[in-house]
């Protein structure tokens, strides 16, 4: 192979093989642009048999502003943030643009990640692990580039947010798991606190202590099944002292329920009642068949794309929320896994 052949092709090199001038060739490749059919056939012709591809990276830092969106995420393993950003790339993509994944983890440095999508000039943001300081959010801001937090309950006074009611989320826990009487309950969450999961787990806390139900916390090191099936250790040490367990993800759910068959050989909803939360796929599996609550990753990606758009449209619009309720998908794991009304 030669050398000049393994050369990138050029714009320049579509223009010439074209006989159009290189505005052109930019012309025929940009929505909108200011092309006749037959000229945009040509150039596309020229494009196709030189193998030639748009660098929007560096179209993007000449024009100030790319067609790429940013998604910011953590803790892909876990079924529903795979599935969040599954979706969210499908529908940036369905809009004409194209996403950029960077993963982040609660150690890493979200406002350095941020500070690199801002010098690549993306179009947006969609952020759904880690929140950004009020300083990052304002800078977006002032270089009009729109920032969408899903499930990141701080800065709702400066940012556009895509959330779960964490309130509701915890009340409603309680009364699936109250629909028959009930001794005592606990709650299974992450040790480490983050808005949504803490959140639905201080509000059920909250629901007990006001309903005058005795509760119980076990704090988990994380909320992966591994980590429900460690602390479902100490879950099973306290059976006898309570009927009903709310875990605030289901995955720790799954955990919690393995162990507890395994070592105490627990049956559900007979020795005690259990609900998760976010409705991941394996929770309708047939081992565990868990009641828990339904959060809609493809209504949240969906609203979350359109603040992102309407944004960049007006970028001095109010500030946007969209606040989701969470629905009850009754299974098997607790008493009132036939009655769906609530």
């Amino acid at each position: 192979m030669s050398e000049d052949s393994r050369k990138p092709v050029t714009s320049f090199d579509v223009a010439r093989r074209a006989g159009v001038s290189r505005s052109m060739v930019s012309r025929a490749f940009t929505e909108g642009g200011n092309i006749s059919a037959k000229s945009r056939e040509k150039v596309l012709k020229a494009a196709e048999e030189l193998g030639y591809r748009v660098n929007f990276l560096a179209r993007g830092l000449q024009t100030r502003q790319s067609n790429l969106v940013g998604i910011v995420a953590s803790s892909l393993d876990t079924p529903f943030r795979s599935k969040q950003v599954r979706i969210a790339a499908q529908e940036i993509i369905s809009h004409g643009y194209r996403p950029i994944l960077l993963t982040v983890e609660p150690d890493d440095d979200i406002e350095q990640w941020l500070s690199v999508m801002l010098n690549y000039n993306v179009a947006g943001v969609i952020v759904t692990s880690a929140t950004p300081s009020p300083k990052i959010i304002q800078e977006c801001h002032r270089l009009h580039m729109p920032l969408v937090l899903i499930n990141r309950g701080q800065n709702q006074d400066i940012a556009d947010t895509v959330q779960i009611d964490v309130q509701q989320a915890g009340e409603l826990a309680f009364t699936m798991l109250t629909r028959a009487p009930v001794k005592r309950l606990a709650v299974v969450h992450p040790r480490t606190p983050s808005y949504s999961v803490t959140g639905r787990a201080q509000a059920f806390v909250e629901k007990c202590q006001a309903e005058g139900v005795e509760i119980e916390e076990f704090l988990s090191a994380s909320q992966s099944y591994a980590a429900g099936y460690d602390i479902a250790g100490s879950v099973g040490l306290g059976l006898d002292r309570f009927d009903g367990v709310f875990c605030s993800t289901d995955l720790l759910a799954l955990g919690v329920m393995d162990r507890l068959r395994a070592d105490w050989n627990a049956r559900f909803p007979e020795d005690v009642q259990i609900v998760g939360c976010d409705d991941i796929e394996q929770a309708s599996w047939g081992s565990y068949q868990l009641t828990t609550m339904r959060q809609d990753a493809e209504q949240q990606v969906m609203a979350a794309v359109r603040q992102m758009l309407e944004r960049i449209e007006n970028p001095e619009m109010d500030i946007q929320h969209f606040n989701q309720i969470l629905t009850p998908i009754f299974r098997k794991t607790t008493q009132s896994s036939y009655d769906q009304s609530i």
